[in-house]
């Protein structure tokens, strides 16, 4: 689809998605983590409330500024299935599934530091014929991804590790979702990213600067740089404002 009616489309299919986070039926959250942690929702509940400040001292713990000790961070804990379950139940991917739409009946998927895979468990049943990889670190979020969607074959996982980007194909479309913030490498990243997208392929992401904690100062010293990448490696449809704060929305296409 040219830029020019894509755009709007993809404008139109954004703002569907707020509409829906702000006003549409909260999705349940907490039955599905019942069933994988062998217990209750009303308990699922209570351990997320009780994990969430304990979580945030585990960061302060350590002296995170290595690359495996801020990977470790993530294994140490199995918070984010929970925060990522709760943050979720009121997202959908409309714009994403726009992209698949106009490719066709099937192609590729790439959900990259997708945690427990929620692109993908919204998307995978529209577009069944699809073939989906999710990358993410061998940690309790990614165990949990790899557990709901243990009976679906067109489903597969790769790992990311100190030094090791994962991706082996190609895809036509890729999301990389409040993930830039967090990793230590974001240029090397998104060079990566790019390298294993189809031509005329897509890709989603956005990238806060905020540095703190989790929001390394290592990754906001390469926000522009990434950036730039983006802007000249490929064909910008929505690009992020380098000097603002917020994690902004940006779309690319390879060439």
């Amino acid at each position: 689809m040219p830029q020019i009616i894509l755009k709007p489309a993809v404008y139109l299919t954004r703002l569907l998605n707020l509409v829906y986070y702000h006003l549409g039926p909260a999705k349940p959250w907490a039955g599905e983590l019942a069933r994988y942690f062998k217990t209750t929702p009303d308990k699922v509940v209570a351990v997320y409330l009780k994990k969430r400040p304990q979580t945030a001292k585990l960061w302060g713990e350590k002296k995170r500024t290595s690359e495996k000790l801020i990977h470790s961070f993530y294994q140490e804990t199995d918070y984010f299935v929970y925060r990522q379950a709760y943050f979720h139940r009121h997202k959908i991917y409309l714009d994403v599934a726009l992209a698949m739409l106009l490719k066709g009946k099937s192609g590729s998927f790439c959900e990259y530091g997708a945690g427990i895979g929620p692109a993908t468990a919204w998307l995978v049943k529209l577009f069944p014929r699809w073939r989906y990889r999710l990358a993410d670190l061998d940690c309790p979020a990614f165990k949990f991804s790899k557990w709901r969607f243990k009976n679906n074959s067109k489903v597969k996982f790769r790992t990311v590790g100190p030094g090791h980007l994962p991706l082996k194909e190609k895809f036509d479309i890729i999301t990389i979702k409040q993930v830039l913030e967090h990793v230590p490498n974001p240029l090397a990243v998104i060079k990566h990213l790019a390298d294993h997208l189809e031509s005329g392929g897509l890709i989603f992401l956005d990238y806060i600067n905020h540095p703190g904690e989790e929001n390394l100062s290592a990754s906001s010293r390469q926000r522009g740089q990434v950036l730039k990448y983006l802007e000249t490696h490929l064909e910008p449809v929505f690009t992020i404002n380098p000097k603002s704060p917020k994690e902004g929305y940006g779309l690319y296409r390879q060439l």
